[in-house]
Formats: C-alpha cells, structure tokens, sequence
C-alpha cells in the first residue's frame, strides 16, 4: 500500500473515531423533551466541531454502534424528531442535591464550588442545564480560600491508597482573628485512616507515630499538606484489630459533638403557629404532644444529649420550658444564668 494511501486510510479512521465521541457528546445534550435528528446532529458537527461533509446516513450507524454498546438511546416515537439519551448519569434532582450541598460547604472556596459545579452540570441534558440556571450565586457557604482543598484531598486519597503518610502544617486563630501556624510552625507527620465530613467541613482522623491515640485536624486549617515518602502504619497496629468501629467510635465521641446519648426530652408550650412549626422542625415526626387544662401543651420527642441540643433551647428559651430530664434543664439553666452575669457586667 502506497504511503498517501496509509496516511490517508489513518486520517479517515481517525476522523471516525472523533465524530463518533461527537455524536455521543450532542447525545449527551440531549433528553426526551430535546431529542435531536441526524440533520440537526450533521450541522452542529460542522459548526461546533468543524468536521465537514458528514453523511447524514452515516448517523444512524453511529447510533446504532452507541446502543450496541449500552448506551440508553432511544429514537422518538415520530422518528422524524430523532434520539435522545433516555438515562443521565445523574437524574436532575440528584444533581441539584449535590449542587446545594457544595454551595454549602464551608471548606470549598467559591473557584472550587464554581469548577464542582460545571461539572456536574455536564451530566445533564441541554435542557437540564438552563434549569440550573438560577443557580450561579450566592455562595453562601464557600469561602475565599487561598488553599487548594481539592487538592489537598487528591493528596491525602492517594496516600491512603499507597499507605503513605501525609506531613502538614497547623494553623490556629489568634487574638487578631487571624489565622497563623501553630507551633511555630513544625510540621506534623500523620498516618491518615480516615477524611471524615461532619457539619460542613472535613476532618483528618490518624494517629503520630508516638502516640497510639486516635486525634482529628480540621481541613481548613491545614496548609502546606503533601505526601510523605514514609510508609504509614496500619490501623490495626496503631488502633487495634477492629479500627472500622473504633474509628468510628472516635468520631461520635470527638468529631460529631452533636452526636451523643439518645434521650427522651420533655417540654411544654404555649401552641401557635410559629411554636408548633419550630417545635416540629427540630423534634421530627416522632414527636409526641398533648394539651393542659390551661391551654398549654406538653410534647415528648428524643434527641441526642449533646452541645447542640443545650444551644437550641438557649436559642429559644422564652419559647420552650423544659420539663425533662433534670440534667438538660439544669444545663440549659446554668448556661442562661452565665450569659446573663457576662451582659451585666458589660
């Protein structure tokens, strides 16, 4: 075979080839209200793509090869209006959940939640995407991080996967309200079992080489994070033979401070449209009430004992009076009575 002829049989098998990843691109666009037809499919790889002189007829081989390979394709019921890619990676509703919880993520900066969310709109529809429109601000979670999270969470991925431990430096805030490094700045060496999300940021669960103790660094206030070359030590070596569950039992214990006991807690009320609806928003519909002889109600839920659970009814004390258990009201009794000695000595 002469050498034009090679050179020639290559460009044409690599021109298929990319019309082929095109059409499945527009098909990617599309869904059952937007569907597309082999014309449609011919001009736009022309005008966003310039591949010229396409036969049309060559489409519907290209689809063809495309639902031979599993991909959900269907052509519409007139024909004439062409196929549409009938299942998405994601349905619309799924992507917009993820959306939300990324905006909301306080360790995410505002470029990275703009680059999450570019993504995740290329797993919809042409359609799809418009419907996200309304969606392009605020940020009201993400942050002006200089630091790359992403990336940092790329690293620490994969020395998990190698086993490898990470080195990073600590920030803390001081009186300035700024961040600096702890320590002065001295590295920390980490053997890293686990990245654990909880009330909008991520955190660190290890353990140092000279401790067996379980301890936990929030993300952002890491810096400087990399992969060490040192081989990291095996969780059971350093946590025990079950680290899955005691891994997790640091967590409830030292990172979800709002996790706790699970206890039976009773209030009593004055009804009304704003207290039944808090009330029920907070306790679940598991909640329990009955009314008083005096107009007022009493409702039972369960809740766990925690920080959180004595803020929320400090945050609405002139609201809800507790009846039980005695250690919660005395809790949220003393933390009243704090607040009130620190206004009044101002």
């Amino acid at each position: 075979m002469a050498l034009a002829n090679i050179e020639g049989y290559y460009k044409m098998a690599t021109e298929t080839k990319e019309k082929l990843i095109r059409v499945l691109q527009l098909m990617q666009t599309t869904d059952e209200k937007t569907p597309m037809n082999a014309t449609q499919i011919v001009e736009k790889l022309s005008t966003e793509y310039e591949l010229e002189g396409v036969d049309r007829r060559s489409i519907y081989r290209d689809i063809a090869l495309l639902q031979d390979c599993g991909y959900d394709i269907v052509q519409t019921t007139d024909k004439r209006s062409g196929w549409y890619m009938n299942t998405h990676a994601f349905a619309d509703w799924q992507i917009k959940i993820m959306m939300d919880a990324v905006q909301q993520a306080r360790c995410v900066s505002i470029n990275e939640a703009m680059q999450i969310r570019e993504n995740l709109l290329n797993l919809t529809s042409k359609r799809g995407r418009s419907r996200f429109s309304h969606m392009m601000m605020p940020h009201s979670g993400n942050v002006n991080a200089k630091e790359n999270i992403g990336a940092y969470i790329e690293t620490m991925l994969e020395a998990i996967y190698q086993h490898r431990k990470i080195e990073f430096q600590y920030t803390e805030i001081n009186d300035d309200m700024k961040k600096v490094l702890r320590r002065e700045g001295k590295k920390y060496l980490l053997n890293l079992y686990a990245i654990y999300w909880s009330d909008n940021n991520y955190y660190l669960i290890g353990a140092h080489d000279n401790h067996d103790n379980l301890v936990n660094y929030r993300l952002d206030r890491i810096v400087n994070l990399t992969m060490s070359e040192e081989k990291a030590i095996d969780a059971k070596e350093k946590v025990g033979v079950n680290p899955e569950m005691i891994i997790q039992e640091y967590i409830e214990k030292s990172v979800d401070h709002f996790q706790g006991e699970l206890i039976r807690v009773e209030v009593e009320y004055e009804p009304g449209q704003a207290a039944n609806a808090i009330l029920y928003d907070f306790a679940g519909e598991n909640i329990r009430v009955r009314k008083l002889e005096n107009g007022r109600c009493r409702a039972v839920f369960q809740k766990m004992d925690s920080v959180t659970l004595v803020g929320w009814f400090m945050q609405h004390a002139g609201m809800y009076k507790i009846i039980g258990p005695e250690k919660l009201r005395d809790e949220v009794c003393r933390e009243l009575n704090l607040a009130k000695k620190v206004y009044e000595s101002i």
